[in-house]
């Protein structure tokens, strides 16, 4: 086989090390949202240990969520960074059609749920309320995220009956009162996240109490108290009200992914010649 010197090299140097260090750079990240994820379920397990009964915990989990993607971007960005150090056809190859299939099935779920607008947004709604609005009182991860779209959207609950899926949860329920049974504290409450002035005693603390006795009141009286939407609408609502911003995010997020699977493959074509010259 003939030597190739660098003068007659196919394989440009800046495309090269551009293709290395992005990658490296996402080698780190994918590392580092690794050990995140991991010290997040170590810390969140301590004391009370959480079951993985369905892909749906794990899916609203966020910890296991970190570990699950910082995985796929750590073995991504390993491949592309030797890949294009080493000039290796099959890492870059499986490089760039990772990605591909990545980015095509965001596509497709994407086109598949504007096209099936209707059964999308209820199977969200069912698997949502199944999972998220019963792991409020014990998973510290779920109460954050529907506390923050519960202020962020306005909006309380998930589905058409709005502020009334609180009673899906054990520790806010109301309609054990009607069967005179045994009920909490918190019983016929709503998270404060769902008030429209979570902060009506003291600026700077929110009132865990506002939204008390709400699960008892007709929608009307509610509706005076706290936000009654629920997020699943109110999120679609933000979609369409919004869609210069959310399409100008979704491009942002796709973009870095369409110019990496470019440069990964124009390394490897770069390289594939060179290999068939000599």
């Amino acid at each position: 086989m003939a030597i190739i010197s660098d003068q007659e090299s196919h394989v440009s140097v800046v495309l090269k090390y551009t293709v290395f260090f992005c990658n490296f750079i996402f080698w780190l990240v994918g590392a580092g949202v690794v050990a995140v994820g991991i010290w997040t379920y170590i810390e969140k397990n301590r004391f009370n240990h959480i079951q993985i009964k369905s892909i749906y915990d794990a899916i609203f989990d966020i910890s296991i969520v970190f570990i699950v993607v910082g995985i796929v971007i750590f073995i991504l960005g390993l491949a592309g960074c030797v890949g294009a150090l080493r000039e290796n056809v099959c890492l870059l190859k499986f490089f760039y059609y990772f990605l591909t299939v990545i980015f095509l099935l965001l596509v497709a779920g994407a086109v598949t749920a504007f096209l099936m607008k209707e059964k999308f947004k209820r199977k969200l709604t069912d698997v949502i309320q199944e999972n998220i609005i019963t792991r409020y009182t014990y998973d510290d991860d779920a109460k954050s995220i529907i506390d923050w779209f519960q202020e962020q959207l306005r909006c309380c609950g998930v589905g058409m009956n709005g502020y009334k899926d609180w009673n899906q949860n054990e520790y806010f329920n109301c309609t054990k009162k009607e069967k005179k049974t045994q009920m909490s504290t918190f019983a016929c409450f709503v998270p404060y996240s769902c008030c429209k002035r979570p902060n009506d005693i003291n600026e700077q603390l929110k009132n865990i109490m506002c939204g008390a006795n709400v699960l008892e009141l007709p929608f009307s009286e509610a509706a005076k108290k706290i936000n009654t939407i629920g997020c699943v609408e109110a999120g679609i609502k933000f979609i369409e009200t919004h869609v210069p911003v959310v399409g100008g995010l979704l491009v942002a997020f796709t973009a870095p992914m369409l110019i990496a699977i470019f440069l990964g493959r124009s390394l490897e074509v770069q390289i594939s010649q060179q290999l068939g010259r000599g």
